[in-house]
């Protein structure tokens, strides 16, 4: 079969990158055959998978400049920006990867604003691992116009999405922010999705953040995650059974975690720096673990004070403050009695539940089914004309 002279150029080119490239030269190959017979799905998925093979990086330029922007339109746009990120990558420059992927971007909008918001949201972490945090911002705010109210987005776009939001409160903060924009990225490709260094990355980041972020008071979510099994296999165990020991409102065990895990909780500055905060945060995460064993229908919801400092291992002049604090940031709903030194809890911060505290939800709604029903009999003895009959 005959082919024309852009053809023929392009085929040539296949057939030298090929030679010169001997471990991709099979799916070089195939893709000539795609090219010359116009199979551009079959030809997208391909080109994927040699962007993804280990070695091909010095081809993804040239293959791109000299052979897919002969067809490109014609592929699928978010397969394309992918591809186009990967190029992009090749480069150390900066500028270049920016001019590159505006350039993407801007092309990408006319025809797809998923693909568009994917390479500003990789572009995002370029600016980032630059230095240029306020860059990282600008590409994200662009990309959140769309991606924050669209429907039926792709996971990869969500993802990218919100991994580069949590690569930018990784830098920039709050820890709290971190956390939130982290689990969401999980959502859409789980740790076992990612390379081990990353997946490994993310956990410990993921644990650090939950300790020293302000407002998480509960985590039971990221407990439930193989985040912690992720952390246990390694030799951040110790991280691993310090959440477990701030979820429980343990101040025993973390005492103890301090004591045998010194070095290691020392050597991370952001535990460090926050010394005072930890001891707080798990203080009022015991107030309200001791309150929730009480909360029910059964439970008996007038708290001294003096129990509350004997859980918390405070002196009991101090428990006033600790309620004040926990009411002001809405951990606890209640009233305080200063004559009798009793707390009456109202609320407690909803909570992912434990195997254990659902058990002890469970016989606390059983207990309340049996004063319900005893009720509901002496009503019908007492009073039989209302029965029916």
């Amino acid at each position: 079969m005959a082919h024309d002279a852009k053809t023929q150029s392009i085929l040539s080119f296949l057939e030298a990158q090929a030679a010169a490239y001997p471990a991709v030269a099979g799916e070089l190959t195939q893709m000539s055959d795609l090219y010359t017979r116009k199979l551009w799905h079959q030809l997208t998925l391909s080109l994927q998978a040699v962007a993804a093979m280990e070695g091909s990086a010095p081809l993804l330029q040239p293959l791109y400049d000299t052979f897919v922007s002969d067809f490109k339109h014609k592929l699928n746009k978010l397969a394309l920006a992918q591809l186009q990120i990967a190029v992009a990558r090749q480069t150390t420059d900066p500028e270049k990867q920016a001019f590159f992927c505006k350039q993407a971007a801007e092309e990408a909008a006319k025809d797809d604003q998923q693909a568009s918001s994917f390479i500003l949201c990789e572009l995002a972490r370029m600016h980032l691992d630059a230095g240029q945090v306020e860059d990282c911002k600008a590409r994200l705010d662009e990309a959140a116009k769309f991606l924050e109210s669209a429907a039926g987005v792709d996971n990869a776009v969500q993802a990218s999405y919100y991994r580069s939001w949590a690569s930018y409160y990784k830098i920039k903060g709050p820890a709290a922010e971190f956390y939130k924009h982290a689990l969401l990225l999980l959502a859409y490709e789980p740790l076992a999705q990612m390379s081990k260094a990353e997946a490994l990355t993310i956990s410990f980041d993921l644990g650090i953040a939950a300790l020293v972020g302000e407002g998480l008071y509960n985590f039971g979510e990221l407990l439930e995650h193989p985040v912690v099994a992720t952390l246990e296999s390694t030799d951040f165990a110790w991280l691993a059974d310090l959440l477990r020991a701030f979820n429980a409102g343990d101040i025993a065990q973390y005492e103890s975690l301090v004591q045998s895990h010194g070095p290691k909780l020392e050597a991370q500055p952001a535990l460090l720096a926050n010394t005072t905060f930890l001891k707080e945060k798990i203080t009022l995460m015991c107030l309200t673990e001791t309150l929730f064993q009480r909360i029910g229908p059964s439970g008996d919801r007038t708290v001294p004070f003096t129990a509350i400092a004997s859980a918390a291992n405070l002196p009991v002049e101090q428990v006033e403050l600790l309620v004040m604090r926990a009411l002001s940031l809405k951990l606890i709903r209640g009233v305080i009695d200063q004559v009798d030194q009793t707390l009456r809890v109202t609320w407690v911060q909803p909570r992912v539940l434990q195997t254990a505290q659902i058990s002890l939800m469970s016989e606390r709604l059983q207990t309340w089914c049996g004063t319900v029903n005893k009720t509901l009999v002496f009503l019908e003895n007492e009073t039989p004309e209302f029965s029916s009959g």
